[in-house]
């Protein structure tokens, strides 16, 4: 019994080396012929296995989108705001109402970057060139500050006792309007667009290419 044993142990040794000699004749062999490796079975799968690539394109856009933050302008402004509530004379009497209002805020302009694409984006690997199609700019967010915005007066009619809150509400708004019709006045939107083009400009050119042009 102990002979077989050993005997079955030495074969199996056997087995070892030859599968580890063929395995190194192989290796060897596939530095210069690939195709012999991918005929040896559970090997070609290894081979046949290539890592993504990343275009310059792909590349381009991510960069791109990723500069959506950097794409913005802020206008912080005041407006003064009076409304009155509405109806005849009769009702004058009776609701008549005036707020004035200080309102403070910010607007905040941009290009949403994040929205351009691989169609949005034509790279020419010749001549190094990027041209670029933006979404247009515009208006990204407007907000009151509230620490400063206020009431700063109130008139009611003789026989007006209840304020209306609606009203105030209603200033407010005609507030938010405001602002961003003299955020728009100021060119905020050109300027958000410069913003946009200068920082795409800056990573573009960053990555090797020597000219980027914007479409339209």
């Amino acid at each position: 019994m102990d002979g077989k044993k050993r005997g079955s142990g030495f074969g199996t040794t056997l087995v070892l080396a030859l599968v580890v000699v063929i395995l190194s004749v192989a290796l060897a062999v596939g530095i210069s012929r690939s195709d012999f490796l991918a005929d040896i079975p559970g090997l070609k799968w290894i081979l046949d296995e290539k890592p993504d690539r990343t275009t310059s394109g792909t590349l381009v856009v991510g960069g791109i989108q990723n500069l959506n933050k950097l794409a913005t302008v802020r206008r912080r402004d005041y407006v003064f705001i009076d409304r009155e509530s509405g109806g005849n004379r009769l009702q004058q009497i009776f609701d008549g109402e005036t707020v004035r209002l200080l309102a403070v805020g910010e607007v905040e302009a941009g290009v949403n970057l994040a929205n351009v694409g691989g169609d949005d984006v034509q790279v020419n690997e010749k001549t190094k060139t990027v041209t670029i199609d933006l979404p247009k700019s515009e208006i990204l967010d407007i907000s009151l500050d509230e620490d400063e915005t206020r009431v700063y007066d109130r008139e009611f009619s003789p026989l007006n006792f209840r304020p209306d809150d609606d009203l105030a509400e209603e200033t407010r708004d005609v507030a938010v309007s405001r602002l961003q019709a003299a955020a728009e006045q100021d060119d905020i939107l050109k300027q958000a667009e410069n913003n946009a083009e200068s920082s795409i400009r800056s990573f573009v050119t960053a990555l090797g290419f020597k000219e980027v042009r914007f479409a339209g």
